[in-house]
């Protein structure tokens, strides 16, 4: 009994006092409707904001990992040397707002590979695409087309075939 007593546990608030409790309860409730609401609409945001980041750092290091690949490929398909240049051609627009020549933004790159270390051309080849990343495969797909190609020709005239048929 005497615990009660301490704590007050067991009074109840006479008419006078209902006013407090009643107004924290209502302060209460206000403040969490306008915690949620706010939520509601900053929660979605940054999930957004951080998404796209995460989204933007992926495709960057992908494209890295890309041209590193790429490069260590080349290197291998062409043990004497080779170049590569990039051009960017963008959609043109004119001024009737009609795109003319291009209908969308695409990649150039031609390649070559040496065929000596005084960088006589063997090979040299063009190739579109509509990422950097797709260029740099086809570029890697192309020399390995070649190699097996030249793999192909050397056994057909080491078993005495006329090669190319004339």
């Amino acid at each position: 009994m005497a615990f009660m007593a301490q704590f007050g546990a067991g009074a109840h608030p006479g008419p006078d006092d209902l006013l407090e409790p009643f107004g924290a309860l209502l302060l209460a409730a206000c403040v969490g409707g306008l915690l949620v609401a706010i939520l509601g609409q900053v929660v979605p945001r940054a999930r957004r904001a951080l998404r796209s980041r995460l989204a933007r750092r992926r495709r960057f290091r992908a494209a890295a990992n890309a041209e590193v690949r790429a490069r260590a490929m080349m290197d291998e398909l062409c043990p004497r040397g080779w170049r590569a240049q990039i051009t960017l051609l963008r959609a043109s627009k004119d001024s009737s707002g009609e795109t003319s020549g291009l209908q969308r933004d695409w990649v150039l790159l031609d390649w070559t590979a040496f065929q000596d270390e005084r960088s006589r051309e063997a090979v040299v080849r063009r190739v579109w695409a509509p990422t950097i990343s797709a260029a740099l495969d086809l570029m890697v797909a192309g020399r390995r087309t070649d190699e097996t190609l030249q793999h192909v020709e050397q056994d057909a005239l080491a078993d005495g075939a006329s090669w190319p048929d004339s």
